[in-house]
């Protein structure tokens, strides 16, 4: 049979092919529409450049020889009063607050600066531990509501919802944490005390701080920190032997080496601890101090909100009597 003169081919074009031509069409469509893009102008070199986010410029060499240059333009910041939006009183952020999970606060406080003064709040710390914490049967006597003070106040409610709320629980049942992740470390403290049928030796361990960026605080101004937390970059190697071992005083080095290996008689393991002096540690240096403790049960990486770290107190700063002087009274 002879193809009818008029019939034009089914696909002409794809530039320009939607929904509407196939799936939604009312009516069976045996022939596509033209594209639109036929009909426009075509784009020159400089039209682009000038409508791209990117400066295209032409540089020559010393030698002579020409080459392109890219460069991000700079965007034009806009002031903050011509931005749009609403800027809604501090007061309603405050009110949404109440409903915050104890897992979202991290996200609520980065939304804007509403947000964050609000977890600075001493009211917001206190209503969180209101609605999970007091009054639960699993809350130690040490975190109940009469120990609550203004100074550490979060770092109290942290530590209260680790022993009452269902989600943190399981963040610690889930815990990785290993020795070999406190390597360059260095070591605040070293003590150990007996249990029933073991011995526990506790290393301390915190990051090293190259430099203070703390302002300067008054007395008063300092009572006031709920977010007061000396503690803060602070982990503990709790190692449970089932004899024990001497440790060498170790403050102030850097926990350098750590290796676990199967004691004699493959029943328990062997932790070898190795610490250098220098602040910086260094890759395949010898260690100047070795710890090796034999008949290893466990050990355990604590963080401070860990249940099991262990917490001497919230340490209230005291503030020296002032001097007088020797002519005080003569004035």
């Amino acid at each position: 049979m002879s193809k009818k003169k008029g019939k034009k081919s089914v696909l002409q074009a794809f530039t320009d092919f939607t929904l509407n031509d196939s799936a939604n069409a009312s009516k069976p469509v045996p022939i596509l529409k033209k594209s639109i893009a036929d009909n426009d102008t075509e784009t020159t070199w400089e039209d682009y450049c000038t409508a791209s986010a990117i400066n295209i410029t032409q540089e020559a060499d010393e030698d002579g020889a020409r080459c392109l240059s890219f460069k991000k333009k700079k965007l034009q910041e806009i002031p903050l009063e011509d931005r749009p939006g609403y800027d809604y009183p501090e007061i309603l952020f405050y009110l949404i607050s109440k409903y915050i999970k104890p897992e979202d606060v991290g996200r609520f406080a980065r939304i804007n600066k509403a947000c964050a003064a609000v977890t600075r709040n001493r009211s917001f710390w206190t209503l969180l531990y209101k609605r999970y914490c007091e009054n639960h049967p699993k809350l130690p006597e040490r975190l109940k509501a009469d120990s609550l003070k203004a100074y550490g106040l979060r770092q109290t409610v942290i530590r209260a919802l680790y022993h009452t709320y269902d989600i943190f629980i399981k963040r610690i049942v889930r815990q990785d944490t290993k020795p070999h992740d406190l390597v360059n470390l260095s070591c605040v403290n070293v003590w150990y005390c007996k249990g029933l049928t073991y011995w526990n030796v506790y290393f301390k361990l915190k990051k090293p701080q190259y430099s203070s960026q703390e302002p300067e605080r008054d007395f008063l101004e300092e009572m006031d920190r709920i977010d007061a937390n000396s503690e803060e970059d602070t982990q503990v190697l709790l190692v449970t032997c089932k004899s024990f071992h001497e440790v060498p005083p170790l403050m102030g080095m850097t926990l350098s080496s750590v290796s676990m290996l199967l004691s004699q008689g493959y029943r328990h393991h062997r932790l070898h601890l190795g610490f250098n002096s220098s602040r910086y540690p260094v890759k395949g240096v010898v260690p100047e101090c070795s710890v090796v403790l034999d008949a290893v049960v466990g050990a355990l990486v604590c963080d401070w909100w860990h249940p099991q770290y262990p917490h001497s107190g919230i340490m209230i700063p005291r503030q020296d009597p002032p001097i007088l002087r020797k002519n005080f009274f003569d004035s």
